[in-house]
């Protein structure tokens, strides 16, 4: 493979984010619902059999094409055609998972030798505007993801020290796709092309562009077979669940998807198989699926007294709301992760609600600087000497620190929290209602990023 000169980059920020890449596959890794199967059902401690239960084929250059087990991996294909790759599969067949088994390997490979460029983890839906080239697009989500200052970033891209792995193509808007393929095209044909780069999409969407991507090769991740589905659900004991949909053919094609199967297999209980049968497409199929895992995720735990229920325990319908409205916001600014400090005014329903929020924001700040001024006032008045030094002093104090630690943001904030919570948007525990449907596997978190388990969820959601 083709190496590079590292003399330039700087060692700490270097390692800084292969630690931040590699902590992000091992928290998707630890909060994927395969993963879940794993160790509740499974019962591995700690659960050891991540790998792909579902088959690939391959196609490098003009070669016939060739299909890959199981209990193969992709990196040999990596190798082989020199790092650029294109991953293609059905919707929920395991593309961000395949992708972030490579990115696993790449960053041990990048920790071990300075001389292998740094993969980064990067969602294409983020590319919004049509015209921005796919240099400056990574350039800013290198600012906005990893906190990686702007002339830094330019100068690994201009030295090819980046490793970009690109999901989500077919989440960019539809009439925009196939002018990112041209994009991307434009990036791959410069002379601060990467030495490496991996794209993901879905097959169909992708299909579906006229242009195409000109990599060195693709693999499509292909359904899972009959046997390969009964194999994971005798492995999971869920030997009822295959009884069940073993000769139904619109299960057994929901199946066939390893997100869907993951996702069976967690809800089972939740299931009334008579009625899931009875649907008539599979789009009802699955949303009656996903309708299941969301009942047994956010179920309350029975084997905890009510007199020592928690936060959790007594939020779970506001959790469930919070989600609805939080993927409504994201699927209109079509986004996949966010953070707290993103949910912005922006984030309201309409003109009367910004304008609420504006006059409070207004009033409190106003309120702080009227008080001092009222002290120094009265100090006057009361000719006390005192009284109008302390004034000041307090004045000079809220001046620095209103400045310096940006504590308009955080009025800011505060205010756009009560008001969402008062609305019955978002509880007023931002953070505690996250991380709550991140342990109950609705939401991943990484760093202080969170996002849906799955695009489809999050779809799912907005639409409840």
């Amino acid at each position: 493979m083709l190496r590079f000169n590292s003399n330039r980059l700087p060692y700490q920020k270097r390692y800084q984010l292969l630690q931040h890449v590699k902590n992000e596959v091992k928290q998707y890794r630890l909060q994927s619902p395969h993963r879940a199967v794993l160790t509740h059902l499974v019962r591995e401690t700690p659960p050891l059999r991540m790998r792909r239960i579902w088959d690939i084929e391959a196609k490098v250059g003009n070669r016939p094409s060739f299909r890959l087990s199981s209990d193969c991996g992709i990196i040999p294909i990596f190798d082989r055609i020199g790092g650029k790759l294109l991953i293609l599969g059905g919707t929920g067949a395991g593309k961000t998972t395949t992708l972030m088994g490579l990115a696993k390997v790449l960053v041990r490979r990048a920790l071990n030798d300075e001389g292998e460029p740094i993969p980064l983890l990067l969602n294409l839906a983020t590319w919004t505007d049509s015209e921005q080239s796919i240099e400056s697009w990574i350039v800013e989500q290198l600012k906005i993801k990893y906190d990686v200052p702007t002339e830094l970033a330019k100068d690994w891209i201009e030295h090819l020290q980046v490793l970009p792995l690109l999901d989500g193509l077919d989440e960019v808007l539809k009439p925009q796709q196939n002018g990112c393929i041209l994009k991307l095209n434009e990036f791959l044909s410069s002379n601060i092309c990467p030495l490496h780069i991996v794209v993901c999409s879905n097959v169909e969407a992708y299909h579906n562009c006229e242009a195409v991507l000109r990599l060195n090769g693709a693999i499509l991740l292909r359904p899972l077979t009959k046997k390969q589905i009964r194999t994971y659900l005798m492995n999971a004991r869920s030997r009822e669940l295959w009884n069940n949909i073993e000769n139904d053919e619109s299960l057994l094609k929901l199946a066939k998807k390893p997100l869907f199967l993951s996702l069976m297999t967690l809800a089972y209980e939740e299931i009334l198989i008579s009625s899931w049968k009875r649907l008539q497409t599979l789009e009802e199929q699955r949303q009656y699926l996903f309708n299941a895992y969301i009942r047994t995720q956010i179920a309350p735990h029975r084997e905890q007294p009510t007199s020592r229920k928690n936060w959790e325990e007594k939020n779970l319908e506001k959790v469930r709301h919070g989600l609805e409205w939080l993927a409504k916001r994201l699927e209109e600014e079509n986004k996949s992760e966010f953070s707290i400090q993103e949910i912005s005014p922006s984030w309201l329903q309409d003109y009367e609600q910004e304008k609420k929020y504006s006059i409070g924001v207004k009033f409190v700040s106003g309120l702080i600087w009227w008080g001092i001024v009222a002290l120094i006032a009265l100090g006057v008045i009361f000719e006390s000497i005192w009284v109008v030094l302390f004034g000041l002093i307090v004045g000079l104090i809220w001046a620095f620190l209103y400045k310096r630690l940006a504590i308009n943001n955080w009025i800011e904030q505060s205010i756009l929290r009560g008001f969402l919570s008062y609305k019955g948007y978002l509880p007023w525990q931002t953070k505690q209602f996250l991380n709550t449907a991140t342990k109950r596997l609705l939401l991943q978190k990484v760093g202080r990023r969170y996002r849906f388990i799955h695009r489809l969820l999050q779809q799912h959601f907005s639409q409840m």
